[in-house]
Parts: C-alpha cells; sequence; structure tokens
C-alpha cells in the first residue's frame, strides 16, 4: 500500500485562518457542539453566494481526496475526514442548509471518486495532489474574500 507524505500541512494552517472569524470565543469544535441546536435563524442566510459557493466546493474536494486517501492508505486514514469535520465545526456547527450542503457534497464527491477509481496508482496519487492544491486555492480565496488584510498569511 503506498503512503502518502506530500505536504498537506500547508493546507490545514490555510483553511484554519480562512475560517478563524467564525470560530467560537473559546475554540469550540464539532463535537463540543450541540448538534440539535436550532438557532432562530439559518446563518447560512448572511453569508455571500461567492462565500457559500466556495465553502462547498471546498467540502467536494475534501471528499474527493478523502475516497483516494483510503482507497491508497486503507480505512484508518481518516485525514480528509477528519479535515472535514473541523471544517463543519468552524463554519456549519449547527443544523442549517449549509451544514447540509456541505455533507451532501463531501459525500457526493466520496462517493463519486470511488466509483472512479479501483486502485492506488500513480494517477489516483497525482488526483490526491491535485484535489489538495484545489482545496488551498479555495480556502486562499476564501480568507482573501474573508478575512482582514492583517489576518491573512499568519
Amino acid at each position: 500500500m503506498m503512503k502518502q507524505t506530500f505536504v498537506h500541512w500547508r493546507l490545514l494552517p490555510a483553511l484554519f485562518l480562512a475560517f478563524l472569524p467564525a470560530m467560537g470565543a473559546n475554540g469550540q469544535y464539532q463535537g463540543e457542539y450541540q448538534q440539535d441546536f436550532n438557532p432562530d435563524y439559518d446563518l447560512s442566510d448572511t453569508r455571500s453566494q461567492d462565500y457559500l459557493r466556495d465553502v462547498v466546493s471546498l467540502s467536494s474536494t475534501l471528499g474527493s481526496a478523502h475516497a483516494i486517501r483510503l482507497l491508497c492508505n486503507g480505512r484508518d486514514d481518516q485525514y480528509w475526514r477528519v479535515y472535514m469535520q473541523e471544517l463543519l465545526g468552524v463554519e456549519a456547527p449547527y443544523r442549517s442548509r449549509l451544514r447540509s450542503s456541505m455533507v451532501d457534497a463531501f459525500n457526493n464527491a466520496f462517493q463519486a471518486e470511488s466509483a472512479r477509481r479501483r486502485q492506488c496508482d500513480e494517477a489516483a496519487v497525482s488526483a490526491e495532489k491535485m484535489y489538495a492544491s484545489t482545496g488551498q486555492q479555495l480556502a486562499n480565496a476564501l480568507a482573501e474574500a474573508n478575512l482582514p488584510s492583517g489576518a491573512r498569511g499568519r
């Protein structure tokens, strides 16, 4: 089985910075939120269409990368799934249209990529690298559009 060690660590800080303003004051993550809590309004109603498109696209990209990662490294490698869980915890911790859209995008991309690939080969490894690069571009675009210039690129 091929172990992949290319530079994923560069993507996580960019993603984390991209969504820092949406994180709770005490740094909570999904596991600490009450998933059944229904706020009086859906936060996704307050976000721009560009933001919604990009965050759902990022979720889809993570789903595709996760499918390849499992194919190449086995079920114990949950790198991209954990990444998605952290993204949900920051951006859509409660039941909402945004959360549903993000989860659906991740799952649909995972299923499509799983159906497309049956073996871990160089094409699969290259595809995961491409998804990682695409994810980084999306995270950077989200950070550029949603963070003050002083908070970007730390």
